[in-house]
């Protein structure tokens, strides 16, 4: 059998017997085939063989996409002006704006400094009609529900004008003002239809970057369902690491519910592991959460970015600090 593939394919076998079979697998190893004690020694081996060679023929796959991706130099001011002020932290307008120049969508964002500014906002955005949100802005302060920088379901002038006057007193009572820099106002989204992911990336002390998906919301630290990945992904990569996860089989479509567009995802995952790539050298953790998937599309509809100390910076004007990704990126 071993002529007659000619090594083509590997061939492996379980000769059991001891030292009563010692003839046999000397002939076997003669003919280059390997042998063990036990079949699942075997089934294990051919296993890694399997895993290695997929692995292998998912990182060279040409990526898709590449050619659309063409931010502008807005991303690079972001961040030039964050570093000019010594901030380390962006707002989640300035995060937003990252994410649109990689084409990921995101939800309608308005800067308000003041109370007055906060309701004509919400009005020309979708008030009276519809309910509105208003999110802390801060450069110091990230979580922004855990400190009650977060209100929702917003339905008139009045309650924005208290929620933003609420916000403020308690922020910089236990905070101080120069943690409360105004809100943004966003639409109330509905998500009733709609599944909460996650998808971020932080450093790993050997890896460098490394990705993360799952299911999100506030309970993703308690569900932890997530996968991980080294970027930059190709479409491949990215379906591979949504099937990782058990919340993929809802995002196909589960009791009456659509399937979501698989192809959108991954796509936004790609475009999210070339931003990781191309900006790594500034940015040391950045995530979406909660990312909105449903029948209609995808929305992100809060993020966080943290960037690098720019302090630690050499006179080349790199982070020697950071570890390199494992994975060069395509092509």
């Amino acid at each position: 059998v071993a002529k007659k593939v000619g090594g083509a394919k590997p061939i492996l076998a379980s000769w059991m017997g001891g030292q009563g079979v010692t003839e046999g697998r000397e002939i076997l190893d003669e003919a280059g085939v390997v042998t063990y004690d036990y079949p699942d020694s075997a089934a294990e081996m051919f296993t890694y063989m399997w895993k290695y060679s997929l692995n292998i023929s998912h990182l060279y796959e040409t990526p898709r996409w590449c050619a659309e991706m063409r931010p502008d130099q807005a991303v690079d001011v972001i961040i030039a002006n964050a570093q000019s002020e010594g901030r380390t932290i962006l707002t989640e307008l300035e995060s937003k704006q990252i994410l649109s120049a990689y084409s990921i969508p995101t939800v309608q964002t308005v800067l308000a400094m003041t109370a007055e500014e906060a309701v004509s906002a919400a009005e020309s955005m979708v008030l009276p009609t519809e309910r509105v949100v208003l999110k802390l802005n801060s450069t110091s302060i990230t979580h922004k529900s855990d400190v009650g920088g977060v209100k929702l379901n917003l339905s008139g002038p009045e309650q924005v004008r208290n929620a933003f006057l609420e916000m403020e007193e308690s922020v910089c009572k236990r905070f101080g003002k120069d943690a409360f820099l105004g809100v943004t106002v966003q639409p109330m989204v509905d998500m009733k239809n709609a599944y909460e992911l996650i998808v971020g990336a932080s450093p790993d002390s050997q890896f460098g970057p490394v990705m993360l998906f799952g299911s999100g919301g506030i309970l993703c630290e308690v569900f932890k369902d997530k996968s991980l990945a080294l970027p930059p992904l190709n479409s491949n990569l990215a379906h591979i690491m949504m099937e990782d996860t058990k919340i993929y089989r809802a995002l196909e479509g589960i009791r009456g519910n659509d399937s979501i567009d698989m192809t959108a995802l991954e796509k936004l995952l790609v475009n999210f592991s070339h931003l990781i790539m191309e900006k790594w050298q500034f940015i040391r953790e950045i995530d979406i959460n909660p990312l909105l998937a449903s029948s209609e599309g995808l929305l992100a509809l809060d993020a966080r970015v943290i960037l690098h100390d720019s302090t630690h910076m050499d006179v080349d004007g790199e982070m020697s600090h950071i570890v390199r990704s494992a994975i060069r990126p395509y092509p």
